[in-house]
């Protein structure tokens, strides 16, 4: 019966061990953020929500655990007390969806904002200001925020670089 098994990679080696193990057949689950760059225009790409760890799908009575453990940039088949520790079907799914909604938003490579995140403006006529973050406009680094003017909230354009996420519970 197959399950799901983490896997620790060599660093910045997660892309290459899901390849591999794809090219040979392997099922496998790199889950990703999305992230919008500092450079301008920023550029948005993808890394991994778990820094060298993925997950692959495997019967460990019809494949040899050393072709996994052995693969090119994999260190180790997470385990516990010597046996590889298999990951719930559950657990895969959610991750798969959180991670789809949380893409739906990339987020900046400095920034990790999510819509209704209480940020300070830091830079531009509305310096000093708090606001609430609405969602990313552009791969330019444009945002709207919403910022309360005279006792309303009223959506502003703004540069993404200009926001500094404040603190929860503020």
């Amino acid at each position: 019966m197959k399950h799901w098994y983490a896997l620790y990679t060599k660093p910045r080696n997660e892309y290459l061990v899901r390849d591999w193990l794809e090219s040979r057949g392997f099922e496998t689950f790199l889950p990703t953020l999305t992230q919008l760059s500092k450079r301008r225009p920023p550029e948005t790409r993808e890394r991994p929500f778990f820094a060298r760890y993925l997950f692959t799908r495997l019967d460990l009575l019809t494949v040899a655990l050393s072709s996994v453990n052995w693969a090119p940039g994999v260190t180790s088949i997470v385990s516990f007390d010597g046996q590889p520790a298999a990951v719930p079907d559950q657990v895969i799914e959610w991750l798969r969806d959180r991670l789809a909604y949380a893409n739906r938003f990339p987020c900046h490579e400095s920034l990790a904002l999510r819509p209704n995140d209480r940020v300070r403006i830091a830079a531009g006529p509305l310096r000093g200001m708090e606001a609430i973050f609405d969602q990313h406009l552009s791969a330019q680094g444009r945002a709207r925020v919403l910022i309360d003017l005279l006792g309303r909230l009223t959506a502003c354009e703004i540069d993404l670089a200009s926001l500094r996420p404040l603190r929860r519970g503020r």
